[in-house]
């Protein structure tokens, strides 16, 4: 019974470490656009802070990072984090110059954020 409690147990550390690479992406997804981070986490619905926020979720869902997670850094539900990914999804294909945005946001992350 011991095995199966400490199995399921939450482990808040590990999702403590996740949290703070998603809000590092955040961070350089804001430098990127030029964008204020207390803009892009707000409710705030003007087009230059849903863009980056927008782009910050679908590059942390790249990233392996579950819409939960994300959510609860950006402080949202997690189907708001999947629209918005599937939202840069279907601009990035409609879109080459979002798309190359997007591919060089995810490159930096991969070089700086997630090692």
């Amino acid at each position: 019974m011991s095995f199966l409690s400490s199995f399921f147990r939450y482990n808040a550390q590990k999702d403590r470490h996740e949290q703070v690479k998603v809000s590092k992406i955040i961070d350089l997804v804001c430098d990127y656009y030029g964008a204020d981070r207390e803009g892009v986490l707000s409710r705030s619905r003007l087009p230059k802070w849903i863009w980056p926020r927008h782009v910050a979720m679908a590059v942390a869902s790249a990233n392996g990072f579950t819409s939960l997670t994300i959510g609860e850094v950006m402080n949202r539900e997690r189907s708001v984090v999947s629209y918005a990914t599937k939202s840069v999804l279907n601009q990035c294909d409609a879109y080459p110059s979002i798309e190359k945005e997007v591919r060089e946001i995810s490159k930096r992350v991969k070089t700086k954020i997630i090692k």
